[in-house]
């Protein structure tokens, strides 16, 4: 009976299999016809699904911080969008067939996002709708919807489960070296032409930039990539080892990597990004209790030396260093290198000035996301004779502000769910950090600096409502799943002694 069920089962298969490469065969014969991709694209699918079903969790936190796109799918999105929902769906899927599998509940933080899930789903509503220009909607802008949306979704894929103990370390490592691939678009100008085919799923834009004057001239060119490759990696070496390990330890050569690393940040060009890692050892300093010790009279000195030597040379380091350094007053920076990120913060200032004025008129309901291709491309000409480039960015939603893109977007609303988001998060990751277990006390500290150092970067430097939301939930979702909810404090039984009529006793309470 087992031989003629075995032999049924290879039959089966078989007469799947044969047929169904054929088939492939014959359309990967003919790689020129789009409409071949189509079925190959679901063979791959329905084969890959085993596949997602153990593993799509793994490949969730892995994909998180990921600069990947699918080309090949309509609207190209990201490899991180498509596995948030696709992570999801196959947590809820399982929640379903067992009811055991539950996500974790943490209420204080559902009631934010669902309340600003609403909102947003309101305001493009009443704002024109979500514009899917690919499904032939007239409007464009909907995938900003879904990125919104996507924050939401991520947090729920992420706490759909509890990361085991003993594999911390390992998600904590492939939640923050997702951003590696952020490095590939940098062998655009060293590899071959004929392997140019990568480029179409790790962009080059995203490691490779330029900024040039108003007049085209003095190209800087920016190595986004490394700068935000190399934070995560000295994210990652403070949530291993913390500031004072690093500080403190013989190892020196730990030490070394992280300032090898904060100097690589600079070569991205981003003055945010110089912000950013200054605001991390700051916080963690202070975290740590180091305010007080013989460390913060050591690393004054060091960088007062440190100043001294580099400083008078600055202008002689490469120009997307100086970009980065000249938030400092004091550096030498090239006559050029300052013009160009002069030019930079006077049009931000310009469009602010501009857009301002307008907050009243998106208090009840924002603005939204959508866009008009019809006001586009009168924009267009109008640039094209000499407008100004801070009307497109107006236009778009891209104020280079968080405030102002949330207020203008989402009106009060999306302002009172975003900071009740906000606050949540950070009394989230504050209690697993002070009452955590103490095994985790490292991971947690990281975690809530990193919090804090996303949300000060968003108010006073750099933040855009649709793209950040998700980079805020990231780490509150990571670590309810790495402490399985929310830490309280653990009261401990004190035992006293009690008077009664024949002896003294201890009771505990």
């Amino acid at each position: 009976m087992t031989n003629a069920f075995s032999l049924f089962r290879s039959l089966v298969i078989y007469s799947i299999c044969l047929p169904l490469a054929i088939v492939v065969g014959y359309l990967l014969a003919t790689p020129f016809d789009m409409a071949s991709y189509v079925p190959i694209c679901a063979v791959l699918v329905l084969l890959s699904i085993p596949i997602f079903l153990r593993w799509h969790y793994p490949i969730l936190i892995v994909s998180w911080n990921m600069a990947a796109g699918l080309y090949f799918l309509p609207g190209k999105p990201s490899v991180q969008l498509i596995m948030i929902f696709l992570s999801f769906g196959f947590s809820f899927l399982a929640f379903i067939l067992n009811r055991n599998l539950k996500f974790i509940s943490v209420p204080s933080m559902t009631r934010p996002l669902i309340f600003l899930a609403v909102v947003v789903l309101a305001t493009a509503r009443l704002t024109g709708g979500f514009g899917l220009n690919i499904l032939g909607s007239d409007a464009i802008g909907g995938k900003r919807y879904i990125f919104l949306l996507s924050g939401v979704v991520g947090y729920f894929a992420l706490t759909s489960r509890r990361i085991p103990p003993d594999k911390v370390n390992l998600y904590l490592k492939l939640f923050f070296l997702g951003t590696l691939t952020s490095l590939v678009g940098i062998l655009f100008t060293f590899i071959s032409p004929s392997l140019y085919f990568i480029f179409l799923i790790f962009p080059v834009e995203t490691s490779l930039a330029q900024t040039a004057g108003p007049d085209g001239s003095n190209p800087i060119v920016r190595l986004s990539g490394v700068g935000i490759a190399s934070l995560s990696i000295i994210w990652l070496m403070l949530g291993r080892y913390s500031l004072r390990g690093l500080l403190e330890s013989r190892k020196f050569g730990r030490l070394l990597l992280v300032v090898i690393l904060a100097g690589t940040t600079l070569f991205g060009g981003s003055r945010a990004k110089f912000i950013e890692v200054v605001l991390m050892f700051t916080i963690l300093f202070y975290l740590e209790g180091m305010v007080r010790s013989r460390m913060l009279p050591l690393l004054l000195l060091s960088g007062l030396l440190v100043a001294a030597v580099v400083f008078p040379f600055t202008d002689k380091l490469p120009s997307a260093v100086q970009r980065s350094l000249a938030v400092l007053p004091l550096v030498k920076i090239d006559p050029e290198t300052e013009r160009n990120a002069r030019d930079s913060s006077e049009w931000r200032l310009q469009m602010w000035a501009d857009v301002i004025p307008t907050i009243p008129n998106y208090l009840i309901l924002g603005k939204g996301l959508s866009l008009d291709p019809r006001e586009l491309e009168m924009l267009r000409g109008g640039l094209n004779a000499g407008g100004s480039g801070s009307e497109g960015s107006n236009m778009a939603g891209d104020y280079h502000n968080g405030p102002l893109s949330v207020i203008i977007q989402f009106g009060i609303p999306g302002v009172i769910g975003f900071i009740w988001f906000l606050v949540a998060g950070f009394r989230v990751l504050q209690r697993n950090y002070h009452f955590g277990d103490p095994s985790m006390l490292l991971i947690n500290r990281m975690l809530f600096a990193y919090f804090i150092v996303k949300c000060i970067i968003f108010f006073l430097v750099f933040g855009s409502f649709y793209s950040d939301l998700v980079y805020f939930v990231g780490p509150v979702g990571l670590s309810i799943a790495l402490n399985g909810g929310v830490c309280s404090r653990v009261i401990e039984p004190v035992s006293v002694p009690i008077l009664n009529r024949f002896k003294l006793a201890n009771a505990t309470r």
